[in-house]
């Protein structure tokens, strides 16, 4: 996509794996489709291959059931839950840093990042959204979630065959299902047992009702805690192994992490005030976002004809927003391809067009867990480095890899030894 950007300009057609797109790259074209002319451009069939796995919840949901039922999940994810959250988060981290140390030994070692990330992460979500208590992030197959991230792109690229049908693909998908299922009903149904609740998102949605006073349905409970899985870790988990990724040969970049953090923290775990106070590590996870954006698109259907820079766009096209292109567009950042935290700084971005640089995606469907996932990203890696030194081995022949999202070619490795007390 990107050499048929340099080719075509930002508004192209191209055949992708089956389907044939209009992509956009100018921030005013993605500006146009996820809010100006949002009604023209909808989650249709372009994301069946997701509802294949997620089923109908905030990510594939349309019209007046998105609207419900984001009203019905946002107060999961303002300050005052924000702040709770935070203090669960550094619960989670805590424990697993601190058996990580004794895993490793005063010696220390050499760790593969992502498939650590996961698990820390997963620990998190399960924790922080479904309650501490409910179930062990351990009893949960992290595979599954990742073999079903495969299946959607699988699933999304190239001619699908009816499910019916048992080629090797749609038995794998059905045996993934099946697991991801398994792992989603055990944590409703003990969520179920609990007396009261516990204050997490899944008791707000067991105790949900509708206008009639009717409950969520348990495949809609279903659907949305299959999503805030799949949403909940596994982006935070390669924002954080592609930020000690980019950390390769930028000595200078982690020294300036780690004095910010010694200075703001003092050796002690963060805390919900403390994440706004760490404004270096903050821009670092920012630049991370841009040059490794965990989605590189978003995937909209045209629900009218239409026109996106001066091109013609029919009805039922598929739309593709091209967030990486525009992470990297030379009209809007300087020296793209250098990673620079320092771009992020002061007030620079207020500089810059709002639509050139959309993480979570913009407009409406933003992420609805953008806040939550940032605040992690930051607390963890301050966690992390309060309890390690870190040398990041060499990371040239990494390469970005989109699955459903960016993943690295290669083990991210990276040597922790444990600090003295």
């Amino acid at each position: 996509m990107e050499q048929q950007w340099a080719l075509h300009g930002d508004v192209f057609r191209m055949r992708l794996g089956g389907m044939q797109a209009v992509v956009v790259v100018h921030p005013d074209l993605l500006q146009h489709v996820l809010l100006t002319k949002r009604e023209n451009f909808i989650k249709g069939s372009v994301l069946d291959s997701v509802r294949g796995i997620l089923g109908d919840g905030l990510i594939t949901l349309e019209g007046s059931a998105w609207k419900e039922r984001r009203t019905l999940a946002q107060p999961a994810f303002h300050r005052h839950s924000l702040e709770k959250l935070t203090a669960v988060m550094t619960a989670s981290g805590a424990r697993y840093f601190d058996r990580l140390a004794e895993r490793l030994g005063p010696g220390g070692g050499e760790l593969d990042m992502h498939p650590e990330f996961v698990r820390l992460t997963l620990d998190v979500v399960v924790s922080a959204l479904f309650g501490e208590g409910t179930i062990d992030a351990d009893e949960i197959s992290y595979e599954a979630l990742g073999e079903a991230l495969e299946l959607v792109s699988a699933r999304t690229n190239g001619v699908q065959l009816p499910d019916w049908l048992p080629t090797p693909r749609n038995v794998k998908f059905k045996r993934t299902l099946s697991e991801l299922n398994r792992n989603v009903y055990t944590i409703i149904d003990s969520a179920k047992k609990m007396e009261g609740g516990n204050g997490s998102l899944l008791s707000m949605l067991l105790d949900a009702r509708d206008e009639n006073g009717t409950r969520l349905s348990s495949e809609a409970i279903r659907d949305e805690v299959i999503t805030l899985f799949m949403a909940g870790h596994e982006t935070t988990a390669l924002t954080l192994t592609w930020l000690f990724a980019l950390l390769d040969g930028r000595l200078d970049v982690l020294a300036q992490m780690r004095e910010e953090v010694a200075r703001v923290l003092g050796g002690r775990d963060p805390t919900f005030d403390d994440v706004s106070k760490l404004v270096y590590l903050r821009q670092v996870v920012d630049e991370t976002l841009r040059y490794r954006p965990v989605a590189p698109m978003v995937g909209r259907n045209a629900a009218v004809d239409d026109q996106l820079g001066g091109y013609d766009v029919a009805r039922g096209d598929v739309v593709l927003p091209f967030i990486w292109g525009v992470h990297r567009h030379p009209d809007f950042w300087t020296d793209p391809e250098r990673f620079d935290p320092d771009r992020f700084a002061g007030g620079t971005s207020k500089l810059r067009h709002k639509w050139c640089y959309l993480p979570f995606s913009g407009g409406p469907r933003i992420c609805i867990g953008n806040a939550f996932s940032l605040i992690e990203t930051v607390v963890l890696v301050a966690q992390l480095l309060n309890r390690f030194d870190v040398e990041v081995q060499s990371c040239a022949d990494v390469k970005p890899v989109a699955v459903a999202t960016v993943r690295p070619s290669k083990a991210v490795r990276v040597k922790f030894t444990p600090r003295s007390s």
